[in-house]
């Protein structure tokens, strides 16, 4: 068995929608090793990136552009964040969050190897036919990341019922 000594912080991926207890758990998983917390948001139209020719890589971690609507949506996560870690385990290493471009899965392996990631958390998918489709065809974040990441691999499980009034990033 292979024990992760990685000094970096505790990343978690963030989307709009997103239940806060996948943010919670991380922020409490970041505490309790002393890390910082890096929320990483790949942007929900640049999946492409990954199809693109040249350094992908660079392209996935460190967007040269990022569009208004993109910037509102991140402005718009940060401040759900900060809502959903009021109150919450103090991360003495603080917080931030990184806009990132491509596949999510292969955007956070890209920023877990990048930042040397002590652990990589995701939250659990969501209900219902077109999420069912969405893991059938592309696979489960968690599954991917799981073969690709240094790190250990944390999964939430979160309710996704419709109305079943669970908090929500954005």
């Amino acid at each position: 068995m292979v024990v992760s000594r990685a000094s970096g912080p505790v990343v978690v991926g963030v989307y709009p929608g997103q239940a806060t207890a996948v943010v919670v758990e991380a922020a409490q998983l970041a505490a309790e090793f002393g890390r910082a917390l890096l929320c990483g948001y790949v942007t929900l139209d640049s999946y492409l990136t990954e199809w693109e020719k040249g350094d992908r890589r660079q392209a996935s971690l460190h967007p040269v552009e990022v569009g208004r609507a993109d910037e509102a949506v991140a402005l718009e996560l940060a401040g759900a964040i900060t809502l959903a870690l009021e109150g919450k385990p103090t991360l003495e290493q603080g917080w931030s969050l990184r806009i990132l471009n491509g596949d999510p899965s292969q955007a956070l392996s890209r920023l877990s190897d990048e930042v040397d990631a002590r652990l990589v958390v995701v939250g659990t998918h969501g209900a219902g036919f077109s999420h069912a489709l969405e893991s059938w065809l592309a696979g489960s974040v968690a599954t991917h990341l799981s073969r690709s990441v240094r790190c250990p691999v944390v999964v939430v499980p979160v309710e996704h019922r419709r109305g079943s009034g669970a908090p929500t990033l954005g």
